[in-house]
């Protein structure tokens, strides 16, 4: 097997189908595989998966509701994969036309390749013009020391994942991405960047799940910042989200109009969640 596609999942019943499609409808001359690990799902994700698989043999569907967190349904997938080479999407992400060629060439000749998020198919402009885009012509880094990876468009051989250790599976949000990155870059391990392996990404839209998310977010990157600080790397300011707290008071107004709350809620969140990751953490960075 020269290419293993793992797909972390829970509660993905509405856009599992999306993913499973893009992925099936696409061509490489290699022998590959696509293995959902279902991380404890309560909706119909597993059945959805099961009747792929069913109706394809390069989909398998892996039970792992013994842990919690992407990171762990990440790192079983790596022990279920047939492959030594693992490229990693999430079920409610559209992977490009061209993603599993592209993932598949790449760490033929790399050990870390990542890709390029584009946002505005799956998403309202309001959206995006809120969380932001991304740069589909080079990758994006941490504070200008090390090259990132998003956790939902990545490719590892298993070699790196066993020479840095596992995905840590204590940090969360996504810190989990930066974390990771940052002991590849201690390592000396690039993370190659791969143009075509575009993944459409999407965002959510409900103002309590963006709170949530945000605040989820915004509790790891004290930490990050304080391990990158420790490791002797450019970390940003301790000031450097100083306008989003200004965000706050000036998108006020906003909070009439039903995209507005949305917007606010995400900035609400990932600043309540960076109080909370500095009290934690011990680690100032506003």
């Amino acid at each position: 097997m020269d290419l293993s596609v793992v797909i972390p999942a829970r509660n993905v019943a509405p856009t599992i189908s999306e993913q499973l499609d893009a992925l099936l409808a696409q061509a490489w001359g290699r022998d590959w595989e696509i293995v959902v690990i279902d991380n404890g799902s309560t909706d119909d994700t597993a059945d959805i998966v099961q009747r792929y698989a069913a109706a394809d043999s390069r989909v398998r569907l892996v039970a792992a509701p013994d842990g919690n967190g992407v990171n762990f349904a990440r790192n079983r997938g790596f022990e279920a994969a047939a492959s030594e080479r693992v490229a990693f999407c999430d079920g409610d992400d559209i992977v490009g036309p061209h993603w599993v060629a592209a993932m598949g060439d790449a760490l033929l000749e790399h050990d870390v390749v990542a890709g390029p998020l584009e946002v505005d198919r799956l998403n309202p402009p309001w959206l995006v013009a809120t969380r932001g885009s991304h740069p589909l012509d080079r990758p994006r880094r941490y504070a200008d020391a090390f090259t990132l990876a998003p956790g939902g468009n990545f490719g590892m051989h298993r070699r790196a994942w066993e020479s840095i250790g596992r995905l840590r599976e204590d940090v969360f949000g996504a810190t989990e991405d930066v974390e990771f990155c940052l002991r590849l870059h201690l390592a000396s391990i690039e993370v190659a960047f791969v143009p075509d392996a575009v993944l459409h990404y999407r965002y959510r839209t409900e103002p309590r799940v963006l709170f949530r998310q945000g605040r989820f977010y915004g509790r790891g990157k004290p930490l990050i910042s304080k391990l990158a600080q420790q490791a002797g790397l450019r970390t940003p300011s301790r000031l450097a989200g100083w306008k989003s707290w200004l965000l706050l008071v000036a998108w006020l107004p906003r909070l009439r109009s039903a995209n507005g709350r949305a917007a606010y809620c995400w900035v609400l969140g990932s600043r309540l969640g960076q109080i909370e990751g500095i009290v934690h953490h011990r680690a100032l960075w506003l």
